[in-house]
């Protein structure tokens, strides 16, 4: 490994105690660059027929680097947009910005063009790069309205970085400099641009080596490749699974969008050995593809989260990959992966997210007074340290409500048990108050995922003129089971849940509605169910 030195040392950030890893690199260039030099002849990326080695890549960086500072003069600080399918070419703009000293803004490509255009006048944009396919929404916007210019990389893209003469970074990239702004879901409201400094990727990246080194099969000789096959543009692709695999020399196989059987396909074409996904997105692998069948003896690392993962779904894995480690992950935009379950601590610890990693400490806060609570108490989880963002782009009022004393709220609900363990029970905004007894939606849907006929299910209050709230549930069933019944539904709570706790209002839905990263968006569902009932009366 490049570092194998995971000592963990106190430093003062904005003027409070921050855990930090004491051998790290200065900026993510220094990292990228260490890394291309270490790795120079090990697969990097992989796009369809298309590969590149670490060296080939880094190359071509640097090419793309002197072509954008050529033609758009870019400089430290200026954000450079991105609005780009997972591609290869992302990948090289992406490390390019960094190469400047610039800041990487990069846009959610399923954004429509109203919301699309509301972010990048919001920006404050030097320049955008897209592709083809995607610069048609840009062509949508009223011309004249943005205030920077586009550059679209067609099919030639390539050929314009040869020749070029190299560029060194400028000088005085700091740790706490904004490398890369990445917009949060917008599950709860409207999506905020976060501030991701050089000093939270490369925590990230060194407390991903952290896990890996733990687990002797994961670091067998050979090569070794990580699927990503979520969005580019969410948290858990670009900062979790691009930049572990760049520290740990692995090459990343990239797919464009996320096509269950293209995913078969390629598992076993490339013979990845990790993949990350959502709950649901491994349910599709299971029961809509051959996967059982495909004989896919590479893999030895599935990582999940997003949701919480019903536990016959994750015996299903480990029986169709025999022997692979299993790890969940928790973690925000704002926030990297704050916790991890290692892989067997799931059997003993089923509805934990696991215990904080490395540079992460943890609290739990009463809502009303702010104190510290105890074991087992629910509260608000609050987080510090280096894997935390530095906050919000221009909102200094909510960066201000979420970020205190040193302090990231989360908005999640949470309790920690006497082993250390976390369990996120819903957001802050998500309790359901029924008559005054609180209801977190996620213990109810902990329950819900064990019925044998439910796929999916999402908890959520709906108004109650007498009790205040009444505690709903929309549940997508398994296609392959016998229909599903309300009274089944309730039934089968009676005697795991408080009846306080059990679901009023029941909804069999086709489908959830979600974000890229898999969180079901119960606002939606709230205002759907709340107009039925309104038209009901």
């Amino acid at each position: 490994m490049i570092i194998e030195d995971f000592t963990v040392e106190t430093v003062e950030i904005g003027g409070y105690p921050i855990q930090t890893f004491k051998k790290r690199f200065r900026n993510v260039w220094e990292m990228f660059s260490k890394c291309a030099t270490a790795f120079e002849n090990e697969i990097f990326l992989v796009e369809e027929q298309n590969r590149l080695t670490f060296r080939q890549t880094a190359e071509m960086v640097a090419g793309m680097a002197a072509n954008i500072k050529a033609k758009t003069g870019v400089s430290k600080g200026d954000h450079v947009g991105i609005l780009m399918e997972n591609s290869i070419r992302f990948i090289i703009t992406f490390w390019a910005i960094q190469n400047l000293g610039a800041t990487a803004v990069v846009f959610n490509t399923r954004l429509a063009v109203p919301e699309l255009e509301r972010q990048l006048h919001f920006s404050d944009l030097k320049v955008l790069f897209s592709s083809p396919l995607l610069s048609t929404k840009i062509e949508e916007i009223p011309s004249g309205s943005l205030s920077f210019g586009q550059i679209v990389f067609g099919d030639g893209w390539q050929e314009e970085l040869s020749g070029k003469s190299r560029t060194n970074p400028p000088d005085g990239i700091s740790e706490d400099d904004t490398a890369l702004i990445l917009f949060t879901s917008g599950t709860a409201g409207t999506p905020k641009g976060v501030m991701i400094t050089h000093r939270n990727i490369i925590t990230s990246a060194l407390k991903a080596m952290r896990i890996i080194s733990q687990y002797p099969a994961l670091n067998e000789a050979g090569p070794q490749k990580t699927l990503i096959a979520a969005p580019l543009f969410h948290v858990l692709a670009l900062q979790e699974q691009m930049m572990s695999a760049l520290v740990l020399g692995r090459g990343c196989v990239l797919l464009s969008s996320f096509n269950p059987q293209e995913v078969v396909d390629l598992l076993k074409r490339e013979r990845v050995s990790m993949m990350a996904g959502t709950p649901t997105m491994y349910w599709l692998l299971l029961n809509r593809t051959p996967l059982r069948e495909a004989n896919l003896d590479s893999i030895r690392l599935i990582t999940y989260g997003g949701a919480p993962m019903p536990p016959d779904l994750l015996k299903e894995l480990r029986q169709t990959f025999p022997g692979v480690i299993c790890l969940n992950g928790y973690g925000l935009t704002e926030a990297s992966v704050i916790s991890t379950l290692q892989d067997r601590s799931s059997e003993l610890h089923p509805t934990s997210v696991g215990k904080p990693n490395l540079c992460s400490e943890v609290k739990i806060v009463d809502l009303a007074n702010g104190g510290e609570l105890g074991v087992n108490a629910v509260g608000e989880l609050a987080v510090r340290g280096a894997l935390v963002s530095k906050g919000y782009y221009k909102l200094p009022e909510e960066t201000a409500r979420v970020y205190r004393n040193g302090w990231f709220y989360t908005g999640d609900m949470a309790y920690q048990d006497s082993d250390g363990f976390l369990y996120v029970v819903g957001r802050t905004r998500e309790m359901i108050n029924r008559g005054g007894e609180n209801v977190y939606p996620v213990e109810v849907e902990n329950v819900l995922h064990l019925h044998p006929k439910i796929l999916d299910v999402a908890v959520f209050g709906l108004p109650d003129p007498v009790m205040g709230s009444a505690v709903a549930c929309a549940v997508v069933p398994r296609p392959d089971t016998e229909e599903i019944s309300v009274n089944e539904i309730r039934e089968f709570c009676t005697g795991q849940l408080a009846d306080y706790k059990i679901p009023r209002k029941v909804f069999i839905v086709s489908d959830l509605p979600k974000n890229p990263g898999g969180k079901v968006i119960k606002k939606k569902l709230i205002e759907e169910f709340t107009e039925a009932a309104n038209s009901d009366k």
